[in-house]
C-alpha cells in the first residue's frame, strides 16, 4: 500500500543534508562536526533515566533552516519543566500523528479503505505504546528556536539499547542527523511548544 508505504517512511525517518559532514552509508547517520565556540556552551544533564544534551543557539542546525533561523538557547530550568509533559505526552503525539496521516491526510484516496485504515492505524499504535514505554531511557539532544513568538524546544530521541555503531560517545560530539539504518530505527524527533505546552512530531505543531 503507497500510502501505508510513505506514513511510514515519514515516521521512521528524515532527510538531512550531508553537507561537508560525516557520513555512513550503513548505518544511515551524518554526523556533524561542532565548533570550539558551541562546546563550551554545551549543557549536559542527568534526567530520570537518560542524559539530556542542550546545544547552544550557536550551533547551526543543518535541518529546516529557514523555520529554525531565529534561535535561543533553552536553560537547565525550562528543559526540566518541559521533560515532565515531554514523557507524559509522549504517546499521545504518536497518537495524533498517526491519525492525521491514516484519517484525515489521505482520506480522499479512493485505494485505501477505512478498514485498511484502521487496521494500519492499531498495529502502528501497538509499536508505539511499545516504543513510548522504552522513551524515558532514550538519550536527549535539544535545541531552541522561536516562531510566531513562541519558545520551541527541539527534541531528539535516541535510543542506544542497540549500539552496534558505538555512536553514543555521539551524544555530546554532534547533533546526530541521517535517514535509514540505525538511525532510521533509532531516532525520532519531536518539537515541544513552551506556550502551550504541547508535545508534537517535528514539523506537524498543527496536531
Amino acid at each position: 500500500m503507497l500510502k501505508k508505504t510513505i506514513y511510514i517512511s515519514i515516521i521512521l525517518a528524515l532527510t538531512l543534508s550531508c553537507g561537508s559532514s560525516k557520513f555512513n552509508v550503513n548505518h544511515g547517520v551524518v554526523l556533524e562536526p561542532l565548533s570550539e565556540e558551541v562546546k563550551r556552551e554545551m549543557k549536559i544533564l542527568d534526567l530520570e533515566k537518560s542524559t539530556g544534551v542542550i546545544f547552544p543557539k550557536e550551533y547551526e542546525a543543518n535541518f529546516n533552516k529557514g523555520r529554525l533561523s531565529n534561535r535561543f538557547t533553552p536553560t537547565e530550568n525550562e528543559v526540566r519543566k518541559a521533560e515532565i509533559e515531554i514523557n507524559k505526552q509522549y504517546l499521545n503525539s504518536d497518537k495524533r500523528f498517526a491519525y492525521n496521516q491514516n484519517f484525515v491526510r489521505f482520506k480522499d484516496d479512493p485505494e485505501w479503505t477505512l478498514e485498511e485504515r484502521q487496521k494500519d492505524f492499531q498495529n502502528l499504535m501497538k509499536w508505539n505504546k511499545k516504543e513510548a514505554k522504552k522513551s524515558i531511557k532514550f538519550d536527549r539532544q535539544y535545541l531552541g528556536f522561536i516562531e510566531n513568538g513562541q519558545k520551541i524546544l527541539v527534541i531528539q530521541f535516541i535510543d542506544f539499547s542497540r549500539d552496534p555503531y558505538r555512536l553514543k560517545d555521539q551524544l555530546t560530539k554532534s547533533w546526530i542527523g541521517g535517514w535509514h539504518g540505525w538511525f532510521e530505527t533509532n531516532v525520532r524527533l519531536k518539537e515541544y511548544n513552551m506556550e502551550t505546552k504541547k508535545l508534537n512530531s517535528f514539523g506537524w505543531p498543527q496536531l
